[in-house]
């Protein structure tokens, strides 16, 4: 039973998702997805003028389709909207409307009802339901990395003009032919919209009533695609290290996460060998038949330098507490991501992290610090590295650095009295050092400032 346990809270680091019961929203965090999502959003961003913004998916497990954006730098993807698309240009196509949105600053003056909202405003400060080092799920050690309930918040009082979702679908049309990306995807999506409205109203999506007027937005993009016959269209492929990744993998994966594994394992009407292989990889993690897991993946990893596949070997081997193994494939997939895409190997430095901690190992508990200090530079408020953090710094006796992990957490929670608590008994402490000395400084800065 402990063994269930634990192999259901490693599946999370893998592909950890969050459930906000009283909104139904699930915010999922993947390594492997997000680069598939990234990858489609710089295919559009790279082709704007004089932008130095850098947008980041954030994928949502609902299956409407939709897509919104809040004015962060967050673009947020239902997976819906992957499930029900018939190409990639399709997803580029939604996505460049919402980038067009950020870009033309349309957030700034439709930031309305704000004091009528209450929903989202009572959101953790992180959302998110993931793996706590007692192998317990809560909503304070999120694997995902931060998303916070003010961006949420916004989303439910953020309402767009038409004439904003006019000016956000010309831009995308603009980009997409910059981009050479095909107007097919998009089109396919509008007459499916327009279909839906025609023949009943209710059934229309929440794409729909958030974006009206799917006829009138058909004929435009039918209108500017006469006037675009020129010009060439480039391959939509997603990949990496000449892997393709394509859309039917990614809806699989999707799937394979949120099914019934014994459903998985008895059924056999996935048609591609592969993606049926894969499927039953993940079932058999998720039911603790390790090795059936590992052999069923060596079976179809016939990729060249995937590192997702690495990751997944990773996190089996983790599962196995074969720490060494699980290290060696984590540093794997790490390396061949960071030259390029250092992003999204933040999931996996998270996951490298946890494994050295588990070792027990002087040197590897030390590396696991320097791990977690790079990803908290990127994201100060995820409460879970901080614990992390403390639990690493503890073991190897650095009590201070743990006292001020443990100030952060408390900070953040708006337990003030326990962070100046937390930092008093770290500034006991002559060896700590300069850089965590003042962060106990501003931590106290920041008490006195909410006070």
């Amino acid at each position: 039973m402990v063994k269930i346990k634990t192999v259901i809270s490693l599946i999370f680091i893998f592909f950890s998702f969050s459930a906000l019961a009283s909104n139904n929203i699930r915010i999922i965090r993947d390594a492997e997805i997000e680069f598939f999502l990234q990858k489609i959003i710089d295919s559009i961003t790279k082709n704007i003028d004089n932008n130095n913004q850098t947008f980041y998916p954030r994928l949502i497990f609902k299956d409407e389709y939709n897509a919104f954006v809040t004015g962060s730098n967050n673009i947020y993807i239902n997976t819906g909207l992957i499930k029900r698309a018939s190409s990639i240009s399709e997803i580029q196509g939604v996505i460049a409307h919402e980038i067009g949105h950020l870009v033309l600053n349309h957030h700034s003056s439709r930031l309305i009802n704000r004091n009528t909202n209450t929903n989202y405003a009572t959101i953790a400060a992180i959302a998110g339901v993931a793996l706590s080092m007692s192998n317990k799920l809560n909503s304070d050690a999120a694997a995902g990395l931060i998303i916070g309930s003010n961006d949420l918040a916004t989303k439910s009082y953020l309402q767009f003009t038409r004439i904003q979702e006019q000016q956000a679908d010309k831009f995308a049309l603009d980009i997409m032919r910059k981009a050479k990306i095909s107007y097919d995807g998009l089109e396919n999506l509008l007459i499916r919209l327009s279909e839906e409205e025609f023949l009943n109203k209710s059934m229309t999506s929440k794409f729909y009533r958030s974006h009206p007027y799917s006829k009138k937005r058909l004929n435009q993009l039918q209108n500017y695609k006469k006037e675009s016959l020129d010009y060439d269209i480039s391959n939509e492929e997603i990949s990496i290290n000449d892997n393709v990744i394509s859309l039917e993998y990614i809806n699989n994966k999707i799937k394979s996460y949120n099914s019934d594994p014994f459903e998985i394992l008895n059924n056999s009407k996935i048609e591609n060998k592969f993606l049926r292989a894969y499927s039953k990889t993940i079932a058999y993690f998720k039911v603790g038949k390790f090795d059936l897991a590992m052999e069923s993946l060596n079976n179809i990893n016939n990729l060249k330098n995937y590192p997702f596949f690495y990751e997944l070997q990773g996190d089996i081997y983790f599962a196995k507490s074969d720490f060494n193994n699980a290290i060696s494939n984590y540093e794997k997939s790490i390396n061949l991501l960071v030259k390029d895409y250092d992003v999204h190997a933040d999931l996996i430095k998270l996951s490298l992290a946890k494994t050295y901690i588990h070792t027990n190992n002087f040197k590897k508990i030390n590396n696991s610090i320097l791990i977690l200090e790079e990803l908290l530079r990127k994201t100060p408020k995820w409460i879970f590295l901080w614990r992390l953090l403390a639990k690493a710094s503890g073991k190897i006796n650095k009590k201070e650095i743990s006292f001020i992990a443990l100030a952060e957490v408390a900070l953040i929670k708006k337990n003030f009295k326990k962070a100046k608590k937390y930092v008093r008994l770290a500034f006991k402490y002559p060896e700590l050092t300069y850089e965590y000395r003042l962060r106990g400084k501003d931590i106290l800065f920041r008490i006195e400032e909410k006070k």
